[in-house]
């Protein structure tokens, strides 16, 4: 792409013009040109277009200008020219693409040659920067910000018309420039310069009298018109052609630097030393090798990011590469520290030391940044350098430091990844592996004491948080105390309190580290990171943000966004379904210490019981909207403050992947809660924890969290939480067919359900009690139990425990009796909602079947029972209508399908931990053995069928009977069913 601004405005790719529209699009290009890789306002904008009288739409109609320029750009292949960036626009061009620019290098060029004795070349470039133009500038733009811009481009032209003549004149050519002269000075008839050139060509040529005339026009012109003489330079010019005695030398004086030593520029060698210690960096080092070796694509400098949080490591990587490849990079390589967060070096003052140490003398740099820039960049133009900048604090810093040529490469250590650094390859240096911290703290420290006690050693490394400056400034402080073991270190940083005051040792500070980066992001940002620190969660999510701020914050996923870009909060590489970040270790430490001592403790406490709070009613909107219907149990007594309902609407369009992806923040939030004794909110958490983890197989979650809120409970005296936690528990250890253990807890929680006269929650346990009755045999217990708990649902209406017992005591019925139970149940399950009942009640109505001998019934049943169980995400109820199916096939004499859905089952029974439901599925596989003639199989699996499930031993037929038919009473005995326990 070339874009032409030294006469009419054009842009084009491969010659062909690229449409830019009418008047109010060019005048936007017009302006982005002029200021070419700098960020232009919209105000200026606006200002270049209306001239101080915008409309209101005005914004609007910048926008559209704008959009048009990009799409004629992008379908001309050229995309990515015209950049948003608050508070306004950059017009991105690289060297040799703006004829402007291109003018500016061959003039900076030409002036390097003439102070370095070149004329002739100098005036061969100027010749070329010349010939860029083709009118004026800007092609007759109106406007007065586009008018006073071609002012300035036409007064450069001048000045290096004015030089190149000059140089021509000095070199002898006076003979072929009188013409251009004459014609140059009825343009620009007040330029005393041409005037003098004009008069000094046309002596030179032997033309005197001409000379003398031309002298005359010229103080004619400023006296009649301005009533001013003549410049004392053309008043001695004349006196000297009168008397004949015009020096043969140039027009003007010609200023030459001292040459440096043996007439070669210097090579500057800025690189700091390197460290002999570097650690764990083995890919990082090759990436980089690799980038900066490669030929450099097209005419662009090659730039390669290094990135990473504060204290990563970055410099120290860099360096050691930038002297690794120092044979590459005969001209030298330059150093500078930007200064990261802290202050930020002016970019202007670095090209001032790049500029004196590539042999420019203090008196030739100029003061104007673009002007050093152009110097800057005609020195690089033929050399192979290295340039080193090191912790950029933002992507402002950079253009102006960026040399022009590909022989040159650039190589940046940042916090920040930098995302508008164009071409830019970026290599991200993360924290250390444990192992790595161990090695790298051995070389510091001493590998003997390290080798001595291995498990300290990466105790240290672990509480370092992978950081290499915080493991360095533990391995200094070992190795400034020779005298203690690594065990004293260790609990001195084991508290979080007062860690960061152990990993200081002389001027180096990880605390300072960390400050300096959270210090270089926005104050929004710092109180989103502090309040995100103080959660006792595995990873982070961005509902959580507003959790802790309220439901006031705006632009929160951004505000993530940023504190990931400045590497100070990790995206969470295994989850997929939804972005999740981690606060890495240190920086979470960091937040809190500073949020800690900042904010008062009442506002802490606030901050988490508000999360709980959010947590809870989210937990229980998720389980509401995945599985419909009420909760058997009645809520408690816990706050649930409401999130935006657009933000809930969002975060639970899928309701089974937001509990998917915060089971490990329920479990942390119940551990949280019950460490600080709120009672009340953590059984709840607990508890709707449990009706997902159970849904899911997450026993083990299940019974963890559970038993966390049970002790707290039972600490503070709470009854209706403690009865809850013990339902809870119950539930769970029937699942796992522990029904002596499972009992006991049942019997308190109905007790203590009965003490605060809680008739729901007395139903569910006797629910779940009749559940362990029936396993073990104990019918007319079961039966009498079902009873009481179908009463107690019934008044007041609980219509999702009626429809569970319902369908629990169908199994205990016969035939018709069993079909009125279930269809009411199912009846009642439809009405509300409740699909996982819904569930229940048609696997039910397959038990039935198959008590009856009807497999093809069965199969109907248990089918739609698989449906609903796999909609809602009830892998329990998904393995059972499975199983069922398994059981159908074989009763019908399908034994190889059967055979493959019965192991299905017990796969999945297994992977869930389902005990009691793997051993009927093992008793299953022992009927579809016999049934095929595999005895001693059959066998086999009967007897591990009979140590699985333990208590019902009376639902394993004997191994006598292994080869009894299909239809033997044992082989009808209904199925296992989960115990709810909600």
């Amino acid at each position: 792409m070339e874009l032409q601004i030294l006469g009419p405005l054009r842009a084009s790719v491969a010659d062909r013009d690229i449409p830019l529209g009418g008047r109010r699009n060019r005048a936007i290009l017009g302006v982005l040109a002029l200021e070419a890789n700098r960020l232009v306002p919209t105000e200026r904008l606006l200002d270049a277009v209306w001239e101080g009288r915008a409309p209101s739409t005005a914004r609007s109609q910048v926008q559209i200008c704008v959009s048009a320029l990009r799409r004629s750009f992008t379908e001309a292949d050229a995309p990515d020219v015209i950049r948003t960036q608050a508070p306004g626009y950059l017009l991105r061009t690289a060297p040799g693409q703006l004829d402007a620019a291109v003018f500016d290098d061959l003039v900076i060029r030409a002036g390097l040659l003439v102070e370095n004795g070149h004329d002739a070349d100098a005036a061969t470039e100027l010749r070329r920067a010349l010939a860029l133009w083709r009118g004026p500038a800007l092609g007759g733009l109106l406007g007065r910000m586009l008018e006073a811009g071609a002012r300035r481009l036409e007064e450069r032209r001048l000045a290096a018309t004015e030089e190149c003549l000059r140089l021509e004149l000095a070199l002898g050519r006076h003979a072929t420039v009188i013409d251009e002269l004459r014609a140059l000075v009825d343009e620009h008839p007040l330029r005393e310069t041409l005037h003098c050139h004009l008069m000094l060509a046309l002596y030179r040529a032997g033309r005197q009298a001409e000379a003398l005339q031309a002298y005359r026009s010229a103080r004619g012109i400023l006296v009649d018109e301005f009533g001013i003489e003549p410049s004392a330079e053309l008043r001695h010019l004349e006196r000297d052609i009168l008397r004949g005695s015009v020096a043969p030398g140039p027009a003007a004086p010609r200023r030459r630097p001292a040459a440096p030593p043996g007439g070669r520029p210097p090579i500057p060698r800025q690189l700091p030393a390197g460290v002999a210690d570097l650690t764990g960096r083995q890919e990082a080092v090759a990436e980089l090798t690799r980038l900066l070796s490669a030929p450099a694509p097209g005419l662009s400098v090659p730039v390669i990011a290094v990135t990473g949080t504060g204290g990563v490591g970055k410099t120290v990587l860099a360096v050691h590469v930038a002297h690794q490849l120092s044979d590459m990079f005969p001209d030298g390589q330059l150093f500078v520290n930007l200064g990261g967060a802290t202050p930020a070096a002016d970019p202007s003052e670095v090209l001032r030391r790049f500029l004196r140490a590539l042999g420019v003398p203090d008196a030739a740099v100029p003061d104007g940044l673009d002007q050093r820039a152009e110097i800057y960049r005609s020195l690089l133009a033929d050399r192979r350098v290295l340039v080193v900048l090191d912790d950029v604090a933002e992507e402002t810093q950079l253009p102006a430091l960026m040399p022009g040529s590909a022989s040159c490469r650039v190589l940046v250590t940042a916090r920040s990844r930098l995302p508008g650094l164009p071409g830019a390859h970026r290599v991200e240096v993360g924290m250390l592996h444990r192992a790595e911290a161990v090695q790298l703290l051995a070389r510091i420290a001493g590998a003997d004491r390290v080798r001595a006690d291995p498990a300290t050693a990466d105790e240290i490394a672990g509480l370092c948080g992978g950081l290499p400056l915080a493991v360095r400034v533990a391995g200094a402080r070992l190795a400034a105390r020779p005298h203690w073991p690594l065990a004293r270190l260790a609990d001195r940083l084991a508290g979080e309190a007062g860690r960061f005051d152990e990993l200081e040792h002389g001027a180096t500070s990880v605390r300072a580290t960390l400050g300096s980066s959270l210090q270089g992001v926005r104050p929004e940002d710092r109180r989103l990171l502090s309040r995100l620190a103080l959660l006792e969660v595995p990873s982070l999510a961005a509902w959580m943000g507003t959790a802790v701020l309220g439901a006031g914050a705006t632009d929160l996923e951004e505000s993530l966004e940023r504190l990931v870009e400045a590497q100070l909060l990790e995206v969470c590489p295994e989850d997929r379904a939804m972005v999740r970040y981690r606060v890495p270790e240190l920086v979470r430490v960091f937040a809190r210490e500073r949020t800690v001592r900042e904010r008062p403790a009442a506002e802490i406490e606030e901050l988490h019981r508000r999360f709980a709070g959010v947590l809870l009613g989210l937990a229980e909107e998720a389980y509401r909207r995945q599985y419909g219907g009420d909760r058997v149990l009645s809520p408690g007594t816990a706050p649930r403050p409401a999130l935006p309902p657009r933000w809930v609407d969002d975060l639970l369009a899928t309701p089974g992947a937001w509990l998917d992806a915060e089971r490990m923040t329920l479990v942390s939030a119940v551990r949280q809660t019950a460490a600080l004794d709120w009672d009340e909110v953590c059984w709840e958490l607990a508890l709707a924890a449990a009706a997902g983890f159970e849904a899911r197989g997450l026993v083990d979650l299940w019974t963890r969290s559970a038993m966390a809120a049970a002790e707290c409970v039972q600490r503070t005296g709470n009854v209706r939480g403690t009865a809850a936690m013990d339902c809870s528990i119950g539930a769970a250890l029937l699942w796992q067919g522990r029904f002596t253990e499972a009992t006991e807890r049942l019997d308190g929680a109905r007790a203590g359900f009965e003490r605060c006269a809680d008739g729901h929650g007395e139903a569910l346990a006797l629910r779940l009690l009749a559940h362990a009755d029936r396993v073990a045999g104990r019918v007319r217990l079961a039966r009498r139990r079902y009873d009481q708990a179908l009463k107690g649902f019934r008044t007041p209406p609980n219509p999702a425990g009626q429809s569970q017992v319902l369908t629990d005591i169908a199994a205990l019925l016969p035939g018709e009796q069993a079909a009125h139970l279930l269809s009411e149940a199912l009846t009642i399950s439809r009405m509300t909602g409740a699909r996982r009942p819904e569930a229940r009640a048609l696997h039910g109505a397959g038990e039935a079947a198959l008590r009856d001998g009807e497999p093809e019934a069965a199969v109907k049943a248990f089918v739609r029972s698989l449906r609903v169980a796999r909609h809602v995400g009830d892998r329990y109820g998904e393995t059972q209508a499975v199983l069922g199916l398994g059981l159908a096939d074989l009763l019908a004499g399908r034994h190889e399908p059967a055979r493959t859905r019965v192991s299905a089952a017990l796969d999945a029974a297994r992977e869930i931990g389902a005990r009691l439901l793997e051993g009927h599925a093992l008793l299953a596989l022992s009927r579809v053995d016999a049934a095929q003639g595999r005895t001693t199989l059959a066998g086999r699996r009967l007897a591990k069928a009979g140590e699985i499930l333990g208590a019902a031993q009376e639902a394993v037929p004997a191994a006598g009977e292994v080869r009894a038919p299909v239809s033997h009473p044992s082989w009808s005995r209904p199925g296992p069913r989960t115990a709810r326990s909600a």
